[in-house]
């Protein structure tokens, strides 16, 4: 009898079953904890949306405005100043930069750039569309052509996108990106607006995905994180509406005045009394009457709800990283300063530089070079302004302090006590080559008042000396 040989499962079956049994692990663990301990179901017992789809996303987004203010806040900070995108530092300007000034100002690519950065963090990712010159239809593969025009530019959130195909091949540079995607085009014609599928290559695309965690295809929506504050917050924001809308007309009780009951007088009529009251509430007459019924006002029940939408804004402040007074656009925010507003400012370049540059600047601009639109460069660098350089508003404000600084030095004669140099260089933190520069002045300034004094004594001391010199003397007064 022949030995049955066992059959080896290759690598990708291996990976399949261990997959599902992880699958039925983790679907068989949550629905023991259940079971064991039903009680500790909160997204249930809160109403919560355990697992937001991006049309959720959207739909929070497009409703309310402080979900808008999540999404939006740190890409418009961060875009507050337009980089600088150029091929050498300094010098005359090459060919790959003057074709980039002429494509930036041609399509205002900042612009898209700051709206693709916003509309990516709706969902898991965005796409930004390039149309090109080149006639062919948006699912064929683009033809590199120099000088290639870049006819218009198009933004996608997750919502109206559909990742159709991805690259299998574990050994392509481009394994697990995508290859083709299905993209709901929005079009107007004579007022009506249609939805049309389409699909689109990815080499006329430019994928943008922010908060990357494990895939650099999909990121994590910025409402992600917050999304269970957000639902706390438009229930506290509309249940205190409705709050308000039944606590304004709190009700009315109708009492039926029992000993006229008793007296065997007929029952009320509920019809006529519900007719007076929808005039009563729902038109312009102020009065009705009734018999045998006295009528009361139910207290209202209406309660303040800013101290519980405060400590949710504060929450979701606190999980996005941003301060608060920022987050919420106050005066205080926008004029507070210190270490709050350095660390704000130096979380913000930190994104400028290490997501804005690599992962969304630097592949449009090589997107552009790819299809022909640029000429190759050598290199392409980024550079962004230093957003912690002080407004002229801010300079003024500075001069000002250090003025009355020093004049409250000079007055005092605190001289005496801290030199001038001493002063300058440790309490006024300037620059040495300016404290030399001033104390030259001074030297020079201190010698020329010096020198118009002596020559003001001198002048002095002549004008006396001519004066005495005029004046008789006792003899000749005697004589004559």
């Amino acid at each position: 009898m022949a030995k049955k040989t066992k059959k080896k499962l290759t690598e990708k079956q291996q990976l399949s079953v261990r997959n599902m049994f992880m699958n039925a692990l983790t679907t068989r663990s949550n629905l023991i904890r259940e079971q064991l301990d039903p009680r500790r179901q909160l997204d249930v017992d809160c109403g919560y949306i355990t697992d937001p789809t991006a049309a959720d996303f959207d739909d929070m987004y497009t409703k309310e405005g402080f979900a808008k203010r999540a999404v939006h806040i740190i890409p418009d900070e961060s875009w507050q100043v337009d980089p600088e995108v150029f091929e050498v530092e300094g010098g005359e300007a090459t060919v790959f930069e003057k074709a980039w000034e002429q494509v930036l100002v041609d399509n205002d690519l900042f612009s898209i750039m700051h709206r693709i950065d916003k509309l990516s963090g709706i969902g898991r990712f965005g796409v930004l569309l390039l149309g090109l010159d080149d006639g062919l239809p948006l699912d064929q593969p683009v033809i590199s052509k120099n000088g290639r025009q870049l006819t218009y530019l198009r933004v996608f959130d997750e919502s109206v996108i559909t990742i159709a195909r991805s690259d299998p091949d574990v050994t392509s540079p481009r394994y697990g990106q995508p290859v083709m995607y299905s993209i709901s085009f929005e079009d107007t014609t004579e007022g009506n607006t249609t939805k049309n599928l389409k699909w689109v290559h990815y080499t006329r695309c430019v994928h943008i995905a922010d908060n990357r965690r494990m895939s650099d295809v999909l990121g994590v929506p910025r409402m992600r994180d917050v999304f269970n504050r957000l639902q706390d917050l438009r229930k506290l924001l509309g249940g205190s509406a409705e709050m308000f809308w039944q606590g304004a007309f709190p009700g009315l009780s109708f009492e039926v005045d029992s000993a006229m009951l008793e007296a065997g007088a007929a029952d009320i009529d509920t019809d006529a009394l519900k007719e007076a009251m929808q005039d009563y509430v729902n038109g312009l007459q102020r009065w009705f009457s009734t018999a045998g019924v006295s009528v009361k006002s139910l207290a209202p029940q209406v309660a303040d709800p800013e101290s519980h939408i405060t400590q949710q804004l504060k929450a979701i402040a606190i999980a996005l990283g941003i301060p608060y007074r920022v987050f919420t656009g106050s005066e205080e925010g926008k004029l507070a300063g210190g270490q709050d507003a350095k660390a704000w400012a130096g979380r913000i370049k930190q994104r400028q530089n290490k997501y804005l540059t690599p992962y969304l600047v630097r592949p449009v601009v090589q997107a552009l070079v790819d299809v022909g639109a640029l000429p190759e460069p050598a290199e392409i660098n980024v550079s962004w302004p230093d957003m912690l350089t002080p407004s002229e508003q801010e300079k003024a404000d500075v001069i000002k302090t250090q003025t009355e600084a020093m004049k409250t030095y000079v007055q005092g004669g605190v001289d005496m006590l801290v030199p001038e140099e001493v002063y300058l260089t440790e309490f006024m933190k300037l620059d040495p080559e300016l404290i030399e520069k001033i104390l030259v002045e001074i030297e020079q300034k201190a010698a020329e008042e010096a020198e118009e004094m002596a020559a003001a004594e001198e002048a002095a001391r002549e004008e006396a000396a001519a004066i005495v010199s005029l004046q008789p003397s006792p003899r000749t007064i005697e004589r004559g």
